[in-house]
Protein backbone atom coordinates (compact mmCIF):
# COMPACT_ATOMS: atom_id res chain seq x y z
CA UNK A 1 0.00 0.00 0.00
CA UNK A 2 1.37 3.18 -1.03
CA UNK A 3 2.36 5.85 1.68
CA UNK A 4 2.23 9.84 0.75
CA UNK A 5 5.12 10.89 -0.50
CA UNK A 6 7.37 13.39 2.21
CA UNK A 7 9.87 15.88 1.27
CA UNK A 8 12.13 17.79 3.81
CA UNK A 9 13.86 20.94 2.04
CA UNK A 10 16.57 22.62 3.56
CA UNK A 11 16.02 25.95 1.81
CA UNK A 12 13.77 28.05 -0.01
CA UNK A 13 15.86 27.15 -3.03
CA UNK A 14 15.01 23.50 -2.62
CA UNK A 15 11.37 23.83 -2.82
CA UNK A 16 11.54 26.03 -5.81
CA UNK A 17 13.72 23.52 -7.38
CA UNK A 18 11.03 20.57 -6.36
CA UNK A 19 8.22 22.37 -7.74
CA UNK A 20 9.60 23.01 -11.12
CA UNK A 21 10.47 19.19 -10.91
CA UNK A 22 7.27 18.24 -10.54
CA UNK A 23 5.42 20.57 -12.73
CA UNK A 24 7.41 19.89 -15.65
CA UNK A 25 5.44 18.35 -18.57
CA UNK A 26 2.23 18.96 -17.38
CA UNK A 27 -0.12 20.58 -18.91
CA UNK A 28 -2.14 22.26 -16.12
CA UNK A 29 -0.52 23.97 -12.83
CA UNK A 30 -0.31 21.92 -9.54
CA UNK A 31 -2.01 23.16 -6.26
CA UNK A 32 -0.52 24.03 -3.10
CA UNK A 33 -2.21 24.32 0.25
CA UNK A 34 -0.03 25.78 3.35
CA UNK A 35 -0.52 24.81 6.51
CA UNK A 36 1.18 26.44 9.59
CA UNK A 37 1.02 23.09 11.66
CA UNK A 38 2.49 19.73 9.81
CA UNK A 39 -0.29 17.38 11.06
CA UNK A 40 -3.11 19.20 10.38
CA UNK A 41 -5.24 17.25 8.27
CA UNK A 42 -6.53 17.72 4.68
CA UNK A 43 -10.48 17.53 6.16
CA UNK A 44 -12.64 20.42 5.56
CA UNK A 45 -14.44 22.47 8.36
CA UNK A 46 -17.60 20.71 7.80
CA UNK A 47 -16.49 17.17 8.79
CA UNK A 48 -14.65 18.59 11.69
CA UNK A 49 -17.85 18.72 13.79
CA UNK A 50 -16.98 17.48 17.09
CA UNK A 51 -20.88 15.48 17.31
CA UNK A 52 -22.35 15.15 13.96
CA UNK A 53 -19.84 12.51 12.37
CA UNK A 54 -21.85 10.41 10.79
CA UNK A 55 -22.47 11.06 6.41
CA UNK A 56 -26.47 11.25 7.12
CA UNK A 57 -26.15 13.95 10.04
CA UNK A 58 -23.33 15.84 7.92
CA UNK A 59 -25.64 15.78 5.18
CA UNK A 60 -28.36 17.28 7.44
CA UNK A 61 -25.97 19.85 9.03
CA UNK A 62 -24.95 21.17 5.49
CA UNK A 63 -28.57 21.56 4.65
CA UNK A 64 -29.23 23.75 7.76
CA UNK A 65 -26.34 25.79 7.64
CA UNK A 66 -27.27 26.60 3.83
CA UNK A 67 -30.47 27.59 5.12
CA UNK A 68 -29.53 29.46 7.93
CA UNK A 69 -27.03 31.23 5.92
CA UNK A 70 -29.01 32.62 2.81
CA UNK A 71 -32.08 33.44 5.35
CA UNK A 72 -29.77 35.53 7.56
CA UNK A 73 -27.21 37.02 5.05
CA UNK A 74 -29.82 38.89 2.84
CA UNK A 75 -29.14 42.28 4.66
CA UNK A 76 -25.46 41.86 4.34
CA UNK A 77 -24.86 41.78 0.77
CA UNK A 78 -25.96 42.32 -2.01
CA UNK A 79 -25.44 39.59 -4.26
CA UNK A 80 -27.78 36.79 -5.91
CA UNK A 81 -26.83 33.53 -4.88
CA UNK A 82 -28.66 31.97 -7.53
CA UNK A 83 -27.67 28.04 -6.93
CA UNK A 84 -26.22 25.83 -4.22
CA UNK A 85 -22.77 25.85 -5.87
CA UNK A 86 -22.83 30.15 -5.83
CA UNK A 87 -23.91 29.52 -2.15
CA UNK A 88 -21.09 27.65 -0.81
CA UNK A 89 -18.54 29.50 -2.49
CA UNK A 90 -19.65 32.46 -1.14
CA UNK A 91 -19.92 30.71 2.63
CA UNK A 92 -16.56 29.32 2.32
CA UNK A 93 -15.43 32.82 1.53
CA UNK A 94 -16.85 33.89 5.52
CA UNK A 95 -15.63 30.94 7.42
CA UNK A 96 -19.16 29.45 7.34
CA UNK A 97 -18.33 25.42 7.84
CA UNK A 98 -18.75 23.60 3.83
CA UNK A 99 -17.58 20.85 2.30
CA UNK A 100 -14.68 22.81 0.13
CA UNK A 101 -10.73 22.57 0.96
CA UNK A 102 -9.10 25.71 -0.02
CA UNK A 103 -6.27 25.10 -2.51
CA UNK A 104 -4.08 27.82 -4.35
CA UNK A 105 -2.55 27.48 -8.05
CA UNK A 106 0.42 29.76 -6.85
CA UNK A 107 3.47 27.31 -4.87
CA UNK A 108 3.93 31.23 -3.20
CA UNK A 109 0.95 31.79 -1.73
CA UNK A 110 0.80 28.08 -0.21
CA UNK A 111 4.16 28.86 1.42
CA UNK A 112 2.95 32.04 2.75
CA UNK A 113 -0.10 30.61 4.47
CA UNK A 114 2.59 27.51 6.10
CA UNK A 115 5.03 29.98 7.43
CA UNK A 116 2.77 32.86 8.32
CA UNK A 117 0.67 30.50 10.44
CA UNK A 118 3.12 28.80 11.71
CA UNK A 119 2.69 29.22 15.66
CA UNK A 120 5.80 31.09 16.91
CA UNK A 121 7.18 33.03 19.84
CA UNK A 122 9.36 36.56 20.21
CA UNK A 123 12.70 35.84 21.44
CA UNK A 124 14.16 39.08 23.69
CA UNK A 125 16.22 39.52 21.03
CA UNK A 126 13.19 39.63 18.65
CA UNK A 127 14.11 37.15 17.04
CA UNK A 128 11.03 34.51 15.95
CA UNK A 129 10.98 30.70 17.42
CA UNK A 130 8.80 28.43 15.98
CA UNK A 131 7.44 25.95 18.38
CA UNK A 132 6.91 23.12 15.73
CA UNK A 133 6.95 22.38 11.67
CA UNK A 134 4.65 23.68 9.29
CA UNK A 135 3.58 21.80 5.90
CA UNK A 136 3.22 22.61 1.80
CA UNK A 137 0.74 20.03 0.62
CA UNK A 138 0.89 19.96 -3.25
CA UNK A 139 -1.65 18.33 -5.27
CA UNK A 140 -1.84 17.37 -8.64
CA UNK A 141 -6.09 17.80 -9.48
CA UNK A 142 -6.44 16.43 -12.94
CA UNK A 143 -4.36 12.54 -11.49
CA UNK A 144 -5.93 13.27 -8.73
CA UNK A 145 -9.46 13.55 -10.27
CA UNK A 146 -9.36 10.88 -12.79
CA UNK A 147 -8.70 8.44 -10.40
CA UNK A 148 -11.73 9.70 -8.37
CA UNK A 149 -13.73 9.40 -10.77
CA UNK A 150 -12.82 6.39 -12.52
CA UNK A 151 -15.86 4.35 -12.18
CA UNK A 152 -16.95 7.03 -14.78
CA UNK A 153 -14.13 5.87 -17.11
CA UNK A 154 -13.37 10.32 -16.50
CA UNK A 155 -10.38 10.86 -18.36
CA UNK A 156 -10.72 15.17 -17.88
CA UNK A 157 -9.10 17.82 -15.86
CA UNK A 158 -10.16 20.44 -12.90
CA UNK A 159 -14.37 20.59 -12.56
CA UNK A 160 -16.26 22.94 -12.92
CA UNK A 161 -19.98 24.00 -11.94
CA UNK A 162 -21.72 22.22 -14.42
CA UNK A 163 -19.77 19.84 -15.36
CA UNK A 164 -21.94 16.53 -15.17
CA UNK A 165 -19.26 14.31 -13.28
CA UNK A 166 -19.61 17.32 -10.30
CA UNK A 167 -23.80 16.68 -10.24
CA UNK A 168 -22.79 13.85 -7.65
CA UNK A 169 -21.39 16.49 -5.09
CA UNK A 170 -24.24 18.68 -5.17
CA UNK A 171 -25.52 19.33 -1.69
CA UNK A 172 -29.08 16.95 -1.07
CA UNK A 173 -31.21 16.28 1.90
CA UNK A 174 -28.84 12.67 2.18
CA UNK A 175 -25.75 12.05 0.84
CA UNK A 176 -27.14 8.28 -0.08
CA UNK A 177 -26.55 9.16 -3.68
CA UNK A 178 -22.85 11.31 -3.67
CA UNK A 179 -20.32 10.20 -5.01
CA UNK A 180 -17.48 8.67 -2.49
CA UNK A 181 -13.73 10.78 -2.65
CA UNK A 182 -12.84 14.60 -2.68
CA UNK A 183 -12.54 15.52 -6.32
CA UNK A 184 -10.67 19.15 -7.71
CA UNK A 185 -12.72 21.95 -8.62
CA UNK A 186 -12.53 25.79 -10.15
CA UNK A 187 -14.96 28.13 -8.10
CA UNK A 188 -16.52 31.54 -8.73
CA UNK A 189 -14.28 34.23 -8.06
CA UNK A 190 -16.20 36.03 -5.65
CA UNK A 191 -13.79 38.47 -3.63
CA UNK A 192 -10.58 40.06 -4.46
CA UNK A 193 -8.88 37.75 -2.10
CA UNK A 194 -9.77 34.68 -4.38
CA UNK A 195 -8.10 36.78 -7.17
CA UNK A 196 -5.16 37.35 -5.52
CA UNK A 197 -4.17 33.93 -4.19
CA UNK A 198 -4.88 32.27 -7.01
CA UNK A 199 -7.77 29.90 -4.96
CA UNK A 200 -9.44 26.67 -6.28
CA UNK A 201 -10.83 23.74 -4.23
CA UNK A 202 -11.61 20.23 -3.67
CA UNK A 203 -14.77 19.41 -3.06
CA UNK A 204 -15.93 16.14 -0.43
CA UNK A 205 -18.40 13.37 -0.87
CA UNK A 206 -18.91 10.30 1.48
CA UNK A 207 -15.72 9.39 2.72
CA UNK A 208 -15.22 11.59 5.80
CA UNK A 209 -11.91 10.39 6.22
CA UNK A 210 -8.48 13.37 5.39
CA UNK A 211 -7.52 13.33 1.70
CA UNK A 212 -3.86 11.87 2.72
CA UNK A 213 -5.72 8.93 4.16
CA UNK A 214 -7.49 9.06 1.24
CA UNK A 215 -4.69 8.55 -0.81
CA UNK A 216 -2.92 5.72 1.01
CA UNK A 217 -6.49 3.16 1.58
CA UNK A 218 -7.49 3.85 -2.43
CA UNK A 219 -4.20 3.50 -4.09
CA UNK A 220 -4.22 6.64 -5.78
CA UNK A 221 -1.43 7.21 -8.49
CA UNK A 222 2.20 8.38 -7.01
CA UNK A 223 2.81 11.87 -6.59
CA UNK A 224 -0.51 12.97 -7.29
CA UNK A 225 -0.53 14.38 -3.45
CA UNK A 226 2.85 15.08 -1.87
CA UNK A 227 3.82 16.52 1.57
CA UNK A 228 6.48 19.27 2.42
CA UNK A 229 7.91 19.17 5.75
CA UNK A 230 8.71 22.46 6.76
CA UNK A 231 11.40 21.69 10.25
CA UNK A 232 11.14 24.75 12.52
CA UNK A 233 15.36 24.99 11.54
CA UNK A 234 14.11 25.89 7.90
CA UNK A 235 10.65 28.02 8.96
CA UNK A 236 12.75 31.47 9.43
CA UNK A 237 14.65 31.52 6.34
CA UNK A 238 11.36 30.77 3.74
CA UNK A 239 9.44 32.93 5.74
CA UNK A 240 12.58 35.88 4.92
CA UNK A 241 12.51 34.57 1.37
CA UNK A 242 8.86 34.84 0.84
CA UNK A 243 8.55 37.80 2.63
CA UNK A 244 11.78 39.34 0.35
CA UNK A 245 9.96 38.01 -2.76
CA UNK A 246 7.31 40.54 -2.34
CA UNK A 247 4.57 37.61 -1.20
CA UNK A 248 3.30 40.04 2.07
CA UNK A 249 0.09 40.41 3.48
CA UNK A 250 -1.73 43.10 0.85
CA UNK A 251 -0.93 40.99 -1.67
CA UNK A 252 -2.17 38.18 -0.14
CA UNK A 253 -5.31 39.71 1.47
CA UNK A 254 -5.21 42.73 -0.79
CA UNK A 255 -7.56 44.49 1.38
CA UNK A 256 -7.61 47.47 4.94
CA UNK A 257 -6.92 43.88 7.01
CA UNK A 258 -3.90 43.14 5.12
CA UNK A 259 -2.67 46.44 4.74
CA UNK A 260 -2.75 46.74 8.54
CA UNK A 261 -1.19 42.88 9.27
CA UNK A 262 1.69 44.04 6.78
CA UNK A 263 2.35 47.41 8.37
CA UNK A 264 2.38 45.71 12.04
CA UNK A 265 5.14 43.29 11.09
CA UNK A 266 6.87 46.01 9.06
CA UNK A 267 7.24 47.99 11.95
CA UNK A 268 8.23 45.25 14.41
CA UNK A 269 4.91 44.58 16.11
CA UNK A 270 4.93 40.78 15.90
CA UNK A 271 2.73 39.63 18.54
Amino acid sequence: MPSVREERPTSFTDIVNLVENLQRGKETPLWFRGCGISNYKLIPSLYRHRTRTRISDIARLEGELITRFRQRSIPFHDRALVDDWETLFFMQHYAVPTRLLDWTENPFVGLYFAVMYAPYEVTTRGLLRFSQAAALWILDPVAWNRHSLHHQSYDGGVLVPGDDALKGYRPTPSFSGMYNHPVALYGAHNSSRIVAQRGVFTIFGQNTNPMEKVFVTEDFPANSLIKVILTRRVLPEIRRSILRYGITESVVFPDLEGLSREIKRTFGFEV
